[in-house]
């Protein structure tokens, strides 16, 4: 039992132990971002105001990437507010076993209903273009496999 008490204690000795050294490594990380002077200071605002720059103009570049990524946002959203819904409703109908006097409404999703689907922008499926034969076993891959002298 006694070995199992020190073994608990190293443990805990080990985990502060790696602690202490990730708090080092991410304060001399936090260090040397840091700005020396004016001129660094500068030059890192710089990059940062390019950086911004850059990400504004993204849509602009990439039309059909903003336009899929808002669409997937959409969806996320929706299903986001169909769980809360849900979960709502849920909770609603377990509240009102214990409180007989309140009704609940039922808003709960039929067991065949899909959720809705925003039509911001539509999604398209991407065509399976074929080009050329599928065919690209080598003739030994062809051959059959060998089975064994009693099959």
């Amino acid at each position: 039992m006694s070995g199992n008490k020190n073994g608990a204690a190293a443990n805990r000795e080990g985990k502060q132990m790696m602690f202490l050294i990730r708090s080092a490594f991410w304060l001399v990380v936090l260090i040397l971002l840091i700005p020396t002077d004016e001129a660094q200071q500068k030059q890192i605002y710089g990059t940062a105001q390019s950086a911004v720059a850059d990400i504004r103009g993204f849509c602009d570049r990439n039309p059909k990437t903003c336009a899929s990524s808002q669409y997937a946002f959409n969806v996320l959203v929706q299903k986001a507010q169909y769980g809360a819904q849900m979960i709502t409703t849920l909770v609603e109908e377990q509240a009102g076993n214990f409180t007989a006097d309140r009704p609940v409404a039922n808003a709960m999703p039929s067991a065949g209903a899909a959720m809705p689907v925003p039509s911001a922008v539509p999604l398209e499926p991407t065509p399976w273009v074929q080009n050329g034969s599928q065919n690209t076993l080598n003739p030994e891959d062809l051959e059959a496999d060998w089975s064994g002298p009693n099959v």
